[in-house]
Formats: C-alpha cells, structure tokens, sequence
C-alpha cells in the first residue's frame, strides 16, 4: 500500500510527463488498432476475398481492331464479328483441360426506326442503308448477360424484368430519354425494322423503362445507335424466333449480330488456365478480359490508396510514439527522480522497493490509457474505414488478440526502462564530495 500511494503521489508531482504518457498511449493504441482493421481488410480483399471471385472472361476486339469498326461501314465491321463456331475451339480446349465453366451471351445488332418510335438524333447521322438503323436491338440469353451488360449496368424504374425463355414473348426494355420521346409507357407497343430490309418489322410491348446505374456525363454520339439510351433490350429467345440468328445472317451485312459470350468461371486461376488457352485460338485482333475481376480491383482502388497511407502512418506512429514514451520514461524515473532515488535509499527504502513503484507508475499512466484506444478504436475501426475508404472494415479476434499482445509488451518495455532508474542507481554517489560550484551555490 505504501509502494502504491507514494506511486500515485509521484504521478501528481510529474504532471507534465504523465499527461505526455497518457496522451500518447492513447494515440498509439487507438490508431493501431483501427490501422490494422484496414490493412487487413485490404490483406482479405487481395487474398481470400480475391480468390472467391466467379471471374467473367470475354474475347472482344483490342483497341486496334476496334478503331477499324465502322458505324455505317458494314463489311468493314461485320466481316470481324465472332459466331458460335469461333467460339466453339475455345470452349473444346477449356473442357479438354477440365476448366468447369458456363457461360451466357447477347447478340446486338441494328435496327431501323418507325413512325411509332424515333431514335434520340446523333450529331453526324447517316441514312439507315448505311448505319443499318438509327437503334440497336440487343437480347439477352438470360438473366446473367443482362448483369453483365457491357452498356452498363441498368436499373428499371418502372415496368417488369424480361422473359427469357418464353419463344413468344414480345417485350422490351426501353430507355428513361427514349420513353420520354415518344411518349411511350409501359404497355404500349412500337415497331422496328429490320437492318437490311425494311420490309421486315418487328413489334414489341414496352415491358419496362429503365436507366443506367451510372449515368456518367453528358456526351454526344455523332451516330444515334451509338448512343446507349437508344438501346432497345429484349430476350434472345424473342431474337431466335424473329431469325435474328448469327450462323443464319450473312457476315458484311447489319443483319449479321455482333455475338458477344461471357464465360463464368470458378476462380480467378481458372481463368488465368482458360486465358492461356482462348490466345490460342482466339482471331487475329481479339483480347480475352475480365471485366468483373476489373470492376473488382477498381471498387479496390479507395482501400489500396487508403491502406497505402494508414501503413505508412502506422509505423510513424508506432516508431516516433515508441521513441517518445521510452524518452519521456527515461525522463521521469532516471533523470529528474536521482535525488528522490537517493534520499530513498538514505532512509532505507530497497532498490527493488523502489524499482517497484516505478513499475506500479508506468502501469497506471498505459495500461488504463491503452486499454481505453484499443476499446474506442474497437467500436470506430469500422464506421472510420467506411468513411475514409468506402468499405466496411470489421474488427476481428486475430486484430484484437494481436493489438493487445503487442500493447503488453510495450508495456513491458516501458516497465523495464522505468524499473532500470533505482536499479542502476550507483549507492557510491550518495557519498560522493560536493564540487566547488554546487558549494558555492549552496
């Protein structure tokens, strides 16, 4: 007890270096822990998180290729466009190598508009013989092509989701901009014609009107079926009965559907063993991608840029904070305590008595103190990392047990150091002559 008062007596007399003790275990403990709930949650997100990934894989054209599209050049455009028996070598080769995958895929191809629906103008339109109309007509095999929409991901505001299997099915997805202009609501019906001859229409039911997740900016399309909400979004089963089929439309024509097939995967290793083997077989001017492991590692982007830093501002704090507390220890029990140190030992209290009480010092000003940041920095680990980087960043057991493991032996260090002041106390100074100067002073 007496070991215990004279220590919290000695806190008071120091005012200054406990407060520094206390501020700075608090600082460090806090901004560990909250540091650590981020760099491992980008540690999982790179790691474990990565590699549950369902990667998609697509084969479109690179950008040299496609600089050679033309919106009212079709041959020039065409005559590239993949069919399901380009397709067909790759799928082989990934099955001979027992890569498990399905797979999903749109077909889009122009459309001429009628009097029941107008196209949104583009700034340099040419004539539907040449453009092959002033819309596009995209169907989906399903409800998967339609997640992976290359337009962009779309929400419906008002209406009901396509029919994919139904061969008499007859609706349609139209845009926000295009129902706006021609007055057009869900259930009413508009016609389309064919690319190629006029002649040929196609009548569809409004069956919803969506819009783009990500509306982007403002942007002109010097071509009208260049414009994505001039896009028309219907079931390929509707596209298959209407004979808007790849193998039945001659290539060099707009009546010839670009085919686009995304495979699905079981893990981003699949996909790197089927990358390997679609390069093979792929057509001159073809890249194999994956958009979805792109997406995934550009919504990363916040957490790396904000793990980057906070690893950073860890160690500072760790090291400079470290550096700090053993100085401001040293300061407290070595340098201004020598003359309480000796009278001590004048008046027979023990070195390790006294070692004791330094110990029972430095105990007071962290564990409290350390144990406060690690609790606050507990509970705001995760709203802190969802507003500094956008992602939730839960606290876990392996982030607290190794918080609170490192904080003990900080706190044993700083024990150490405190308890070296009387330890290394020389008994001989107390004997020692008094110089010249500190006589005269006296």
């Amino acid at each position: 007890m007496f070991v215990l008062t004279n220590a919290w007596h000695a806190l008071g007399r120091h005012r200054a270096y406990s407060i520094l003790t206390i501020v700075l275990a608090l600082i460090m403990s806090f901004s560990a822990i909250t540091t650590s709930a981020v760099l491992a949650k980008q540690t999982a997100a790179h790691g474990t998180e990565y590699q549950a990934q369902k990667p998609t894989a697509v084969i479109r054209p690179g950008a040299k290729l496609q600089s050679q599209l033309k919106g009212d050049d079709a041959k020039a455009t065409t005559e590239h466009y993949l069919t399901f028996n380009d397709y067909s070598p790759i799928a082989v080769a990934a099955q001979n190598k027992s890569l498990s995958f399905t797979y999903s895929f749109t077909e889009t191809l122009p459309v001429r508009q009628s009097d029941s629906i107008k196209a949104i103008a583009g700034t340099a339109d040419e004539s539907a013989d040449k453009t092959g109309g002033e819309l596009l007509l995209r169907s989906f095999y399903d409800a998967k092509a339609l997640k992976n929409n290359d337009l962009g991901e779309i929400t419906l505001v008002k209406g009901k989701k396509l029919k994919y299997t139904d061969t008499k099915f007859t609706g349609a997805l139209v845009s926000q901009a295009l129902a706006a202009k021609n007055k057009l609501s869900v259930g009413s019906k508009f016609t389309v014609a064919n690319p190629t001859d006029a002649s040929k229409k196609y009548t569809y039911t409004v069956q919803g009107i969506y819009k783009y997740a990500d509306a982007g900016s403002a942007k002109s399309y010097k071509l009208a079926k260049q414009n994505p909400d001039n896009v028309i979004y219907t079931a390929y089963a509707t596209a298959y009965t209407n004979g808007l089929d790849p193998e039945k439309s001659p290539k060099g024509t707009w009546a010839m559907p670009d085919l686009d097939i995304t495979f699905l995967l079981s893990s981003p290793a699949d996909y790197q063993s089927f990358a390997k083997l679609a390069k093979k077989s792929m057509p001159k001017g073809y890249e194999i991608s994956s958009p979805s492991l792109e997406a995934y590692n550009t919504k990363l982007a916040p957490l790396d840029s904000t793990a980057s830093w906070m690893r950073i501002a860890k160690s500072v704090v760790v090291i400079a904070g470290g550096v700090l507390l053993v100085i401001i220890t040293i300061m407290r029990t070595w340098v201004t305590r020598r003359d309480e140190i000796g009278m001590g030992l004048v008046t027979g209290v023990t070195k390790p008595r006294l070692a004791w009480q330094f110990i029972l010092e430095t105990l007071m000003l962290t564990v409290v103190p350390i144990a406060v940041g690690l609790l606050v920095g507990g509970f705001a680990a995760q709203p802190l990392g969802k507003a500094l980087c956008g992602f939730s960043t839960p606290m876990s057991m392996a982030i607290v047990s190794s918080a609170i493991r490192n904080s003990l032996g900080g706190i044993a260090i700083l024990a150490v150091v405190a308890m070296f002041g009387p330890v290394v106390f020389r008994t001989a100074n107390l004997f020692k002559p008094a110089s010249p100067a500190a006589e005269a002073k006296a």
